[in-house]
């Protein structure tokens, strides 16, 4: 009996996909679930009813079906993988994180979890973190042009202009099409370079300014990604009262109301960081990860598109403008 019930659940299976690649949606998700009941331990049928609600953009039952194939089997890496890209793109950078480690926990060369990894370290700034992820990936890909991108950012923002250069260079060896941007960014290294050489004296007698203030930011950063968003909005609105312009807090308080809900007052925090500092990629690429998290998805594409005018290497600028146009061609709110 077992083997005709997978008999038929293979069946449905497949009527599934080819209902799923004509377009019809609802065909392909009775098929599906017709496949689940027969047999209901066959962890793939879950995650290819993820798959087909996660294009139909249904992201909560998507997550629900990901869920229910890991909870059948612990070790399903594609429904880990595919739940790290949905909690990435909300914002739960953490929760991302965590599915792509249990991706390499089973499939330790898979160098797509452990790219996505070095990204998110990135983007919760803990870029020396995620250089051994990013060296890791070249390890299994000396030639993955990402990698090398992203390393020769952080090795630039980190003043090490040796590295960059080398990475910037290989990138340019690997694809001709970067060589304009990577002429610039190699001058722009020398440049720092040099004047990292007549800054190295004057910084040594310059003292930390406020040792209590940076304290109190590292630790509304620090609940920031723990998620704690009312503690990280008390902390920095502490900050703001006897600063009221600093940058980071405000960073922290936009992103801490865009946590708790509140998104209008989110927003005007965030304008108010861009208008004190206009050139802040994080101001730019948070409001347009919130806009387009709501749905104002013309509005996330100007501000995506504005922080690559800043810098055409901003980790996950690309892939969210490349997710915001497929979203407005298949009819996404356009205001």
């Amino acid at each position: 009996m077992a083997n005709i019930k997978e008999t038929y659940a293979q069946r449905h299976y497949e009527s599934a996909l080819d209902y799923f690649e004509q377009g019809n949606y609802e065909k392909a998700l009775q098929q599906i679930d017709n496949a689940i009941q027969k047999s209901p331990q066959n962890p793939d049928y879950y995650s290819t009813k993820g798959v087909f609600l996660h294009r139909m953009n249904d992201i909560p039952r998507a997550v629900d079906a990901y869920k229910k194939a890991i909870e059948v089997f612990p070790g399903h890496t594609f429904s880990h993988y595919n739940l790290g890209i949905i909690f990435m793109k909300e914002g739960k950078i953490l929760q991302a994180i965590q599915q792509w480690e249990e991706v390499i926990k089973n499939k330790p060369d898979d160098v797509d979890s452990i790219f996505n990894i070095a990204v998110g370290l990135s983007r919760l700034g803990k870029t020396k973190q995620a250089i051994p992820f990013y060296k890791k990936v070249l390890e299994y890909d000396p030639g993955h042009v990402m990698a090398h991108q992203n390393l020769g950012v952080i090795y630039r923002d980190e003043r090490d202009f040796v590295q960059a250069k080398m990475h910037f260079n290989i990138l340019k060896d690997l694809d001709s099409t970067y060589s304009e941007v990577v002429e610039k960014e190699v001058f722009r290294c020398e440049e720092q370079e040099f004047l990292a050489k007549i800054e190295e004296e004057k910084q040594q007698n310059v003292k930390s300014l406020s040792t209590e203030d940076d304290s109190d930011i590292e630790k509304a950063l620090s609940a920031l990604i723990e998620e704690k968003f009312d503690l990280a909005l008390n902390l920095a609105e502490n900050i703001l009262r006897v600063i009221p312009d600093d940058k980071n807090a405000l960073l922290v308080k936009a992103q801490a109301l865009a946590g708790t809900w509140k998104n209008d007052e989110a927003i005007r925090v965030f304008e108010k960081v861009i208008e004190l500092y206009p050139k802040e990629k994080e101001a730019y690429f948070q409001m347009g990860v919130l806009a387009s998290n709501i749905g104002r998805y013309s509005q996330a594409l100007e501000l995506f598109e504005a922080v690559k005018k800043l810098d055409a290497f901003y980790p996950l600028v690309e892939e969210n403008i490349e997710s915001i146009k497929r979203n407005l061609q298949n009819g996404g709110q356009k205001s």
